[in-house]
């Protein structure tokens, strides 16, 4: 061990990490890191700004500027001042979205999709008679009886918190208002010119894209998306489920998290569509089975051990506050059906908004992202076949050295020359860091250039190449024209983390196709789904076999499919019970249990071999 060790500060959500002396502040780390952390004062801890959570590790005790900005219960969970914290060992960090000078990218929306409208919530336009001494009826009763004579209903009921804001909004609107139905049961009221909302979600492992729609005409009101909070707890499933077991507090915990970050994300969308979060009538969540059993409060350990099994499978509409979701006091929450293992309801959502079910040619869907699904359907098949693939987070610039989310200088995209690199940063900002299209452009460049070699090595002596502190690395921006004055870098280790991603897909998809005897020249169409694959270079992603190359296939980037599913479900009844069928329907491989998995994985981990040179063209 040296004197003097470096301590590794890991900024989450934002996907950062720095290596950074014993006492340093933490604010210069998130400078050094290239994480704009909002400081007013310029880090003389007067103006409050740079709130940060500390998750783990050992800091500098709070100082007067902590206690003047924050309250000791804030302190007791850790909040502190960036600017007043110096680092004392490896330490995670909490970086709260309102501490950011400048917000991520994210992936919020898909593919257009026609839709018939037939929504689970029908608006009643009630005008009663208001109470009299001779009509001593109860407020419930002179509403149910209105809505009962002019839609020719019976029994129509509410319960209690649907009640408590139906006395108050009688009188305020002069007994004419808008009661929302779900079924028989009144799940809500407003105004009577008011159309009743609906909030679809697709709860990713690490993104979180929300969408309001109106429930009657279907059209998009408002879309949003932040990053999963739950990352804090792991970047991946696996992580945050051995969390969630540790016992009840914990899986409470990790829960309240999400459900806290989805209120935030239903409050900006109805500030977006002037609508009232009240007005939210129903809505309609989808995501893996971890991210499922996480919401749902399920039990969790049984899932996280071999043979991951669910608890439950099956679809649920749940009430709303019963989630902790604040919208409509009787509102539900429809949650799809899964399908089994980590295949969950986001992929039967990709399926739906992808046609995939149809069966009306040979078609593989891909849905990339931390934890990727495969789906797989052919014509005359009464089943589809998925497969879920542990890629992990490197798409998302993890455990890779330089490696960030899509926000402001990340390298987005990279070609190599024989003058050298040239990079493409989101916003043309100077570069900070590396976020996944560019890391799987920049292993393209490598290997096309020759710089590395089909087992995923860097070839010493190539131009531009050089000796890291740990290894091999290629410098893609030089400091003088980044922005965290130093070089950014992509190292061996970094190709080692994508050889893994890459590994486990290839492995994924070519499982898929053997066992459903569909060779590669039989596949006509290969869709390519999610946040990341929406900003793939889809000839880089060919050209490292991250996908393969089908002879006959079309391909085709549709983005957020999930998103647009959840949106097709919440809006449809027709369509909740297709994906009822499409759950049924879809067989499950588990990978791991394959003949010869491990040799195939190994192997998958290669780069294709061919001609390597570095390109003339500038």
């Amino acid at each position: 061990m040296t004197d003097n060790p470096l301590f590794e500060v890991d900024f989450e959500p934002v996907g950062r990490r720095v290596e950074v002396p014993p006492g340093a502040d933490l604010l210069d780390a998130a400078r050094q890191a290239g994480i704009g952390l909002a400081s007013v004062c310029g880090g003389e801890g007067t103006c409050g700004r740079c709130r940060v959570v500390m998750m783990s590790g050992q800091v500098s005790e709070p100082v007067d500027a902590d206690r003047r900005f924050l309250s000791q219960l804030e302190i007791n969970a850790g909040h502190r001042l960036a600017c007043r914290v110096k680092i004392h060992s490896d330490v995670k960090v909490h970086v709260p979205k309102a501490s950011l000078v400048t917000d991520q990218r994210l992936q919020i929306g898909g593919l257009a999709r026609a839709l018939t409208v037939e929504s689970a919530i029908k608006a009643c336009v009630v005008e009663a008679e208001p109470p009299t001494l001779r009509d001593l009826r109860s407020d419930l009763e002179r509403v149910t009886d209105a809505v009962e004579s002019a839609y020719g209903l019976r029994h129509v009921t509410a319960e209690p918190a649907v009640i408590r804001q139906l006395s108050p909004a009688a009188r305020e609107h002069k007994w004419s208002l808008t009661a929302f139905l779900h079924a028989r049961e009144i799940v809500g009221f407003a105004a009577p010119t008011r159309r009743p909302v609906g909030f679809a979600v697709d709860l990713g492992t690490t993104k979180i894209a929300g969408f309001l729609v109106d429930l009657e005409t279907g059209a998009d009101l408002a879309s949003g998306g932040l990053m999963n909070p739950q990352i804090s707890y792991g970047e991946d499933v696996i992580s945050r489920l051995v969390y969630a077991g540790r016992g009840p507090a914990a899986a409470a915990e990790i829960r309240e998290v999400v459900i806290e970050g989805l209120n935030t994300l239903i409050a900006s969308l109805c500030e977006q569509a002037g609508v009232d979060k009240h007005e939210v009538a129903e809505a309609c969540i989808v995501g893996n089975t971890a991210m499922h059993h996480l919401l749902l409060g399920l039990p969790t350990r049984q899932l996280s051990v071999a043979p991951f099994v669910a608890a439950s499978n099956a679809a649920v509409d749940v009430r709303a506050r019963d989630l902790g979701l604040d919208i409509a006091p009787g509102a539900y929450v429809h949650v799809p059906p899964c399908v089994g293992g980590f295949v969950g309801a986001d992929h039967v959502a990709m399926i739906l908004a992808c046609d995939l079910d149809k069966g009306d040619r040979v078609a593989v869907g891909v849905d990339i992202g931390t934890n990727t699904e495969i789906a797989l359907c052919k014509p005359g098949l009464a089943y589809l076949t998925s497969a879920s693939c542990a890629s992990g987070p490197a798409f998302e610039g993890a455990h890779i050295k330089d490696g960030m989310r899509a926000a402001s200088g990340a390298i987005e995209a990279v070609r190599i020359t024989a003058a050298g690199p040239q990079i493409k940063t989101i916003g043309d900002a100077p570069a900070v860091g590396i976020c996944g299209s560019g890391i799987i452009d920049a292993v393209a460049a490598l290997h096309g250039a020759g710089l590395l070699n089909h087992r995923g090595r860097l070839v010493p002596g190539g131009p531009g190449l050089r000796q890291g502190p740990k290894g091999m690395e290629y410098p893609l921006a030089l400091a003088p024209q980044t922005g965290i004055d130093r070089d950014v870098v992509i190292t061996q280790a970094d190709i080692n983390e994508i050889q893994l991603a890459k590994g486990a897909i290839q492995t994924g998809l070519e499982i898929l196709l053997e066992s459903t005897n569909t060779p590669p020249a039989a596949v006509d169409e290969l869709i390519v789904a999610g946040a990341f694959g929406s900003f793939l270079n889809l000839d880089s992603a060919l050209d490292i076999g991250l996908l393969p190359r089908l002879p006959r296939a079309k391909y085709s980037q549709v983005g957020n499919a999930a998103g647009v599913g959840a949106k097709a479900l919440l809006l449809s009844l027709k369509e909740r019970t297709r994906a009822q069928k499409i759950a049924r329907r879809t067989s499950y491989i588990e990978l791991t249990t394959f003949p010869g998995f491990q040799r195939r994985f190994a192997l998958s981990m290669w780069f294709p071999t061919g001609d390597r040179r570095v390109r003339e063209d500038a």
